[in-house]
């Protein structure tokens, strides 16, 4: 792939042969996007799409379709989502060694891009579709809307981001034998007022944006720019499966299960009366007293008298069998894919229990949640920070490269749990009481105020005062 730049100056098609030689298959992440997003299930032998067919029945004017009964249960919905509020429902926490300028700065891109937001969506993306990724671009600001920066300059440039989602193109990271991402490509097609579709083709290394575009059905390369960072701005992450892969089969077959159990009520659930034999009168469905007339007939040699009969058509003990397969196949998706079931039924009679306790509860999901936050979330979000300080001190304030070697932010993740605060707050008074604590290690591990510091000072003065007027 070294040689990748100079076949996309040349012959970009071939360039882009390589990469697609490279990507991962996006059929499948298609197939992933179809069955998340779209709650497609005819994309497996096993899903009901495939198994619980439509029929035609009848002959001549009475022929018709009969559609199967097919009942999506969105359990990959189900599980994305809650691992997904586990991990990242509660924005991290950015806390950084040295109060600096460059600190100020890179929190302030933070919040004005709205990073924590994109991380639940990438993180998302990465679950359902086994990838994703962010690009950080800079943005020439006009004039007129200059802005005061963090950093107290008048800048007219400023870091922004966009989130790269499949379903508008398809990424593919190159890396070399180490691991070092070496260029990103972005292959994407864009339609115009006139409905006409343009490809285009762009590969970003660690100083240029190169760009191809489809001009009369050929793929020309354009142009190459700095992109204005030191190093490549695009903040890639995958996994090899998506998140609900080890319970796949089960969904499936529960999906199934309820679908045949739908379509068997159809038949079943509604009374059906069987009659044998001739029926001399019936009752209308809204007369009282009703009642069913057969004929007798006598048998004329044995003078045995026979009639007709009727009894309603009833299944017998499939009811059981089938909760029973229901509740086993629910339960073991459950666990197996560390996702706590937290519907009303189940939460409802919890009551007031502690914050220990709770924990205990949910810990098979914290587990899996810890899990990927060392896995995947805490190095994704370690490269989002070095992007944007190269973008700083490259592009924004180069002026500020002197503190850069000094300044590392700690990554910390919070939990969604809600805690018990009154619980908290006695351990903590108990600890401190105990002279094992310190007043500010205390405040600032209860993190209840914005301002730890300024809430110490607050408790020291209050503290003096009350000496002061208990000596007076």
């Amino acid at each position: 792939m070294e040689d990748l730049i100079e076949k996309l100056k040349t012959i970009p098609t071939e360039a882009l042969k390589m990469i697609n030689g490279v990507s991962k298959d996006d059929k499948c992440i298609a197939d992933h996007r179809k069955e998340y997003d779209k709650i497609d299930r005819n994309l497996r032998d096993t899903q009901i799409g495939k198994i619980q067919k439509d029929k035609t029945i009848g002959e001549g004017e009475k022929r018709r379709l009969v559609k199967g009964v097919r009942i999506p249960i969105p359990f990959q919905n189900y599980i994305v989502e809650n691992h997904t509020a586990f991990e990242v429902g509660e924005p991290v926490t950015l806390i950084s060694n040295e109060d600096n300028k460059l600190k100020d700065e890179v929190l302030a891109i933070w919040k004005n891009n709205r990073l924590d937001a994109s991380i639940m969506k990438m993180v998302e993306a990465r679950k359902s579709e086994t990838q994703t990724a962010i690009c950080f671009y800079i943005n020439e600001i006009k004039s007129e809307n200059w802005v005061k920066r963090s950093l107290g300059l008048n800048s007219k440039k400023e870091i922004k981001s966009k989130i790269l989602e499949n379903k508008n193109g398809k990424m593919t990271p190159i890396f070399d034998l180490y691991g070092d991402m070496k260029f990103f490509c972005w292959d994407f097609t864009l339609k115009d007022l006139n409905d006409k579709q343009t490809q285009y083709l762009w590969v970003y290394d660690n100083t240029y944006l190169h760009k191809c575009e489809t001009i009369n059905g050929k793929l020309t390369y354009q142009t190459s720019e700095k992109h204005g960072f030191s190093k490549i701005p695009i903040v890639y992450s995958s996994q090899e499966n998506v998140e609900w892969f080890q319970v796949q089969k089960m969904i499936d077959r529960l999906e199934v299960a309820i679908s045949k159990l739908g379509a068997a009520n159809d038949y079943t659930a509604h009374p059906i009366l069987l009659l044998y034999g001739e029926v001399e009168g019936a009752a209308d469905k809204d007369e009282d007293g009703k009642a069913l007339r057969f004929n007798m007939i006598e048998d004329d040699d044995t003078g045995k008298i026979s009639h007709g009969d009727a009894k309603y058509l009833t299944r017998e003990n499939s009811a059981e069998t089938s909760k029973l397969e229901f509740d086993r196949l629910e339960k073991y998706i459950h666990s197996l894919s560390s996702s706590p079931d937290l519907s009303f039924e189940n939460v409802k009679g919890l009551g007031t229990i502690s914050g220990v306790a709770i924990k205990l509860m949910f810990l098979d999901a914290i587990i899996k949640a810890k899990k990927n936050n060392v896995t995947y979330n805490q190095v994704m979000i370690e490269r989002m920070i070095n992007v944007i300080i190269s973008g700083i001190l490259n592009t924004l304030a180069t002026n500020l490269k002197s503190e850069s070697s000094q300044t590392m932010f700690e990554i910390q993740f919070n939990s969604i749990l809600p805690d018990d605060l009154k619980e908290t707050v006695e351990t903590y008074a108990r600890a401190v009481e105990a002279g094992i604590m310190s007043v500010r290690t205390a405040v600032k591990s209860l993190d209840v105020t914005e301002d730890a510091e300024e809430e110490i000072q607050s408790i020291s003065e209050e503290k003096k005062a009350k000496q002061t007027e208990a000596n007076q």
